[in-house]
């Protein structure tokens, strides 16, 4: 077929543009009022605003306040992403925080974070670092972090945060507090300023499993007004699940993620696992996930090239964004030099990774499909995977990149790789190294989310009682 010469192809873009031009706006209020603006004690410089954003129900929520990460909308309150570049006032709620709100929720400030949600540690953010409830000089883990404070300096009930490759499970690790990461796409992710689109997940923060079951109770379930979601099963029951305690469980223990751990961690992780022996009647076994480095470096290529062509456009094709977040996200490319230097370097490499080299994105989808067929074939061999959610405890601050001290890729080493296959992953608390919290990863099958809360509340009753 010929190429129509230029002047009919003008004319074809031209007919398209009046087209799109006359297509009316997604122009909805919100379901509920907006919040009013409340002081609110903040002892760790957990909140980036706070309010009161109630909702008029009775609910399964309705005893509960919860706080959400600031790259959630809440319809009227004005986030920075904890940057200095990027302003947005959302006219309406989140998907999930206005089905917090239908629960019954008091929803009661919106949380600190690292600049557009890259970092680990919760220390980089234009507010400053948020500190940590469980260990002073440590940081609280990111880029969750404020949802992490919040929840382990007993402020709030609960907390939502955002996880692209461990940023609910980390913090949750480095604060001893659980950490809920859903199978990806359960949680509508509509509201919600990404970085990773095919990466991101809303997650939960609770002080334990039961918790963080009731509030993705009330969250999860498909969007009808997005046809990607629409694949996601409809609400289900998580909480009623954690009565049915699971039996003869196969637990397996990949070597590689143990292998990273230090010893200390690895030790901790090991006691707890010998305890799900004794008392849960648990089959442990070793498994291996060589893919696992691999997915890391999918992972986190993925992410910087994605966040790089959303600033530039203010979306990705085939994933539409809100009309006034591509502006807000349009408007922060023009002004990235005031972010911290390693995030801007890494917008910056995301956008010449692309341009350089085209198939590099290409080939992380290849990496990524992989990674998943090989979770497919270890959840043959067990039931649940277990392992360190971070191989090592919360750093001090400054240490994280410092001169012999952790990157942030080994923050993530264990995380991330359940991000590439989509799998949920949970971290509850397991013990300490020198007062410091460590983390027990589980992760389960893809869709497997009530399963998989069934037995992390088993596990943490095991390890409650040692």
């Amino acid at each position: 077929m010929d190429r129509p010469d230029p002047p009919q192809c003008q004319d074809r873009v031209d007919e398209y543009l009046d087209r799109v031009r006359a297509l009316p706006t997604d122009s909805v209020a919100g379901a509920f009022a907006e919040p009013t603006p409340q002081d609110r004690a903040d002892p760790y410089d957990a909140f980036a605003e706070t309010f009161i954003a109630d909702a008029p129900l009775e609910g399964p929520l309705a005893e509960f306040d919860l706080a959400v990460k600031e790259n959630i909308a809440v319809g009227g309150v004005t986030t920075t992403c904890g940057t200095d570049c990027f302003e947005w006032t959302p006219d309406v709620d989140a998907v999930a925080v206005e089905r917090l709100r239908a629960a019954g929720a008091a929803v009661v400030g919106t949380t600190d974070m690292d600049p557009f949600a890259f970092g680990t540690t919760g220390e980089s953010g234009a507010r400053g670092r948020t500190e940590n409830p469980a260990v002073e000089g440590y940081v609280p883990g990111g880029s969750s972090s404020g949802s992490a404070a919040a929840v382990a300096g007993g402020v709030v009930d609960a907390a939502l945060g955002t996880d692209t490759a461990g940023s609910v499970r980390i913090p949750a690790s480095f604060s001893g507090v659980v950490g809920f990461k859903p199978t990806y796409g359960l949680v509508p992710t509509d509201g919600v300023v990404p970085l990773s689109p095919s990466n991101d997940h809303v997650g939960i923060l609770a002080d334990d499993v039961a918790t963080a079951a009731t509030v993705l109770e009330a969250v999860a379930g498909r969007e009808a007004t997005r046809p990607d979601s629409l694949t996601a099963p409809t609400r289900l029951s998580f909480v009623e699940d954690l009565e049915r305690l699971p039996s003869g469980l196969r637990l397996g223990v990949a070597s590689e993620f143990m292998a990273a751990a230090a010893p200390a961690v690895e030790a901790e992780i090991e006691t707890a696992l010998t305890a799900c022996v004794t008392e849960l009647d648990a089959e442990v076994g070793a498994v291996t996930f060589p893919e696992a480095e691999a997915a890391v470096d999918a992972n986190d290529a993925q992410t910087v090239v994605e966040f790089a062509a959303l600033l530039e456009h203010g979306y990705l094709l085939g994933n539409g964004q809100r009309a006034d977040l591509r502006a807000a996200l349009r408007r922060a490319n023009r002004r990235t030099d005031s972010l911290p230097d390693r995030v801007a370097s890494l917008i910056e490499a995301g956008r010449e990774l692309h341009s350089r080299a085209p198939d590099a994105y290409g080939r992380t989808w290849d990496a990524r499909r992989r990674a998943i067929r090989r979770q497919q074939a270890l959840f043959t061999e067990a039931d649940v995977l277990a392992m360190p959610t971070t191989p090592i405890p919360a750093p001090s601050f400054g240490a994280v990149p410092g001169e012999g001290g952790p990157s942030v890729l080994d923050t993530v080493e264990n995380t991330a790789p359940f991000n590439a296959t989509g799998a949920p992953a949970v971290s509850i608390p397991c013990g300490q190294v020198a007062g410091r919290p460590v983390g027990l990863q589980l992760v389960g099958p893809p869709g497997a989310d009530g399963f998989l809360l069934r037995v992390a509340e088993s596990v943490e009753r095991v390890l409650d009682s040692y």
